[in-house]
């Protein structure tokens, strides 16, 4: 066995090959044969060299051999061949390469490609299935490669955008998305490994023009071939908006009750109480009786509390005014937080402000009651600033600062004022955001970009605006965490 390609001393390493080695001339001699997968042929190897490979294998793996032995040798090139065997029940993938070693030789090596074929059979199972979910998902799935372009979509996203299939792929991702920037992509993704994801709203643009809002989720991730892709998922919100904008009609609706309430029930109870408590108040200093004096105190009490009621019903069932009267009304809300709970409230308005519309007025307005309200009762504040402007970029923007104890940030979105605040925020297109004060205390902001795009876009989504009231005579986040700016003042 050492004649032929190798010598003796490569006799041990050869048997031990997981390939079977056969080195045969253009008539079929078998000139050497090594590897340990000799036997899965039915081939003995001792005594096979030097004989015919008629002699050692059935006719028509014989004819098939010194075939691929003539063609390797005749095109002088490598001569790829794949066949299956079955022995003990078990079946076995092969492939051979016939490879020429000269004008009357070849060498043939047989390779055991059963485990990677089980691999690769497996893998196209899975993508198989992983296909099946795609497609049967509800939500609209995108695949964008490097650059934004994109390489593959599902059902749902055609149905969604009315496209076909073909006309998608090989566009930018953020053609189908109004006022969508690549930059605001990959700061999205800056920092994401894959399998992480990150969130931003949208809103989606059909092949008819029309537009929907969209909840996209993106995050990196590599395909099958080890391609560095972008996943992004888009779900339809349009029916959670209008379920939030039922929830804050349900809001509104709720507070002006409250406030007939107080203004009709409380209030015409307590100005009753208040003529009574006058009248005895007479009755008693004419008398001359030294009762009238703690009558007068009752009189005054009565007076004070008539007072908060009437503050109290005018904030929850505000009288209507256009949006150009924020101002003069959070200037009223000031004074009011003034005089009803004896702290230091003080409106701030820095330059021109232009508010869009009254829904927009309507919700500034309601989250800086809401903020006070939380100075107040969660923050023990002593000091409350609300202040409107527009900052450099054009963005309108409300903060109240307070130097209370500051928001918890264990559980810093729980109450059921925060979240209506995050709506309120949300419904026009703005951006709230609330920052634990280096300081001490808590500062609000909701920040109104230029020309941002507001939910009445969509038919049904904003509800019905309970204007704010007169002086008397949100892709949008909730963020918490810690600043060290100084509070105006």
């Amino acid at each position: 066995m050492s004649s032929g390609l190798w010598g003796d001393d490569e006799d041990t390493r050869r048997t031990e090959l997981p390939e079977l080695f056969m080195e045969l001339g253009t008539d079929g001699t078998i000139l050497s044969l090594r590897g340990r997968r000799i036997h899965e042929f039915g081939i003995e190897a001792e005594g096979a060299v030097g004989r015919r490979i008629s002699d050692v294998l059935s006719p028509s793996q014989a004819d098939a051999i010194r075939d691929c032995v003539k063609r390797a040798i005749r095109s002088d090139t490598v001569v790829f061949t794949e066949h299956l065997t079955s022995a003990g029940g078990r079946r076995r993938f092969w492939q051979a390469r016939t490879i020429p070693l000269g004008p009357d030789r070849a060498l043939r090596v047989v390779t055991d490609m059963s485990e990677q074929l089980r691999w690769h059979q497996a893998l196209e199972r899975s993508e198989i299935r992983f296909r099946q979910l795609v497609e049967q998902a509800a939500d609209g799935i995108f695949v964008c490669d490097e650059d934004g372009i994109l390489v593959d979509v599902n059902r749902q996203a055609c149905e969604s955008l009315g496209f076909l299939r073909d006309d998608l792929l090989g566009s930018p991702f953020v053609d189908l998305c109004q006022g969508l920037e690549m930059e605001q992509m990959w700061e999205l993704l800056d920092g994401l490994d894959p399998g992480e994801s990150g969130t931003l709203a949208a809103v989606h643009v059909r092949a008819d023009g029309s537009t929907f809002p969209v909840e996209l989720h993106l995050g990196p991730f590599w395909d099958y071939e080890g391609s560095p892709r972008i996943l992004a998922l888009a779900r339809d919100v349009t029916d959670r908006h209008r379920l939030e904008a039922a929830a804050l009609e349900a809001a509104e609706q709720e507070a002006r009750r409250i406030g007939r309430d107080l203004h009709d029930g409380l209030g015409q109870h307590l100005t009753g109480m208040a003529f009574l408590a006058k009248g005895l108040e007479r009755a008693l200093t004419a008398r001359e009786l030294p009762e009238a004096e703690e009558a007068t105190q009752i009189v005054q009490l009565v007076k004070e509390a008539v007072g908060h009621s009437r503050g109290l019903a005018h904030g929850l069932a505000p009288v209507g005014v256009h949006g150009t009267q924020l101002a003069p009304a959070l200037e009223n809300l000031a004074e009011r937080t003034r005089k009803v709970f004896n702290i230091d409230c003080e409106f701030q308005q820095e330059g021109r402000t232009r508010v869009p519309d009254d829904a927009t007025a309507t919700a500034f307005y309601r989250i800086a009651q809401e903020s006070t309200n939380n100075a107040l009762k969660h923050g023990q504040a002593s000091s409350i600033i609300l202040r409107l402007e527009t900052d450099d970029e054009g963005s309108l923007v409300l903060s109240v600062t307070d130097d209370g104890r500051g928001l918890p940030l264990s559980r810093p979105t729980e109450g059921l004022g925060l979240r209506l605040m995050k709506l309120r925020a949300e419904t026009v297109g703005a951006t709230l955001a609330i920052i634990n004060r280096e300081e001490g205390g808590t500062r609000v902001s909701c920040t109104l970009p230029e020309g941002a795009v507001a939910r009445q876009r969509w038919p049904g989504l904003r509800p019905t605006s309970a204007p704010v009231p007169q002086a008397e005579s949100s892709s949008t986040d909730l963020v918490v965490g810690q600043d060290s700016r100084k509070a105006p003042g």
